[in-house]
């Protein structure tokens, strides 16, 4: 039973984790047959609201909608969608439901509304520079050499001699006779875990740079399409001046 569930389970983690995921599986729904039903139900449905409906209770009264819809045709009533929640299924979602709910379902992530992006403390993860106002160029520069040195002394891990890692050997000043200390054979796991943290956090200040740097890039590329402008002006100026010099010494 449990292959069979992993196995069943295995699409829908793929498109939740797929770089490029495949489209939602209720595309599957949108038949012709479906698209069909679904406008003969909002025909003779009326005002009715099965908003507060249970899926079965939606379904029921769905069916009989549908089956008044076509009453005599038994043909058709043969193929009436008994499972299908039409309205549910292929209508577009409401945009009123989803801003009270405060967000929505996206490839297996969630979006809340308004979109913004939680804090390194609403995320679990320790923060590596101050609050409030600060120079964030030289919080970068602290960062990255933080990192360096993380990665340097990982380097220096790996080039002793060869022994099990991330196990108690004894502290090197452990005297004769005396308690004998002990201390991780490394650290490299606490490095990794410090170096994935200076990235997360670099990442963060980064992010928090990106609207000063889009506009100090627009700001550049406005600059630079003035001084094309002006420099084709008094392209245009100069070249004027010379017809009219040229006229004028036509004329003489």
């Amino acid at each position: 039973m449990a292959t069979e569930t992993g196995t069943g389970d295995a699409p829908e983690v793929l498109a939740n984790t797929s770089v490029f995921p495949p489209p939602p599986s209720m595309y599957k729904m949108f038949t012709k047959q479906n698209v069909a039903w679904l406008a003969v139900l909002r025909k003779y449905k009326g005002e009715a609201d099965w908003t507060h409906m249970d899926a079965d209770a939606r379904l029921e009264a769905q069916r009989k909608v549908l089956q008044q819809a076509v009453e005599g045709e038994d043909t058709l009533a043969n193929h009436i969608p008994m499972d299908v929640d039409l309205e549910r299924e292929l209508l577009p979602p409401r945009i009123d439901w989803i801003e009270e709910d405060g967000g929505y379902q996206l490839f297996g992530q969630r979006w809340p509304i308004p979109d913004m992006a939680p804090s390194l403390d609403q995320l679990g993860i320790p923060r590596y520079f101050p609050e409030g106002s600060f120079d964030r160029n030289e919080a970068l520069n602290k960062l990255l050499r933080t990192l360096l040195q993380t990665y340097f002394e990982i380097v220096c891990d790996l080039l002793q001699p060869i022994r099990p890692y991330d196990i108690p050997v004894p502290a090197p000043e452990a005297h004769t006779g005396a308690q004998t200390a002990w201390i991780p054979s490394s650290h490299l796991k606490e490095r990794i875990q410090h170096m994935e943290t200076v990235v997360i956090n670099f990442q963060f200040l980064l992010n928090e740079l990106r609207p000063a740097q889009t506009r100090t890039e627009l700001s550049a590329l406005l600059r630079s399409q003035l001084s094309e402008r002006r420099q084709a002006t008094q392209y245009i100026r100069a070249k004027c001046q010379s017809i009219r010099d040229e006229i004028a010494r036509l004329e003489m």
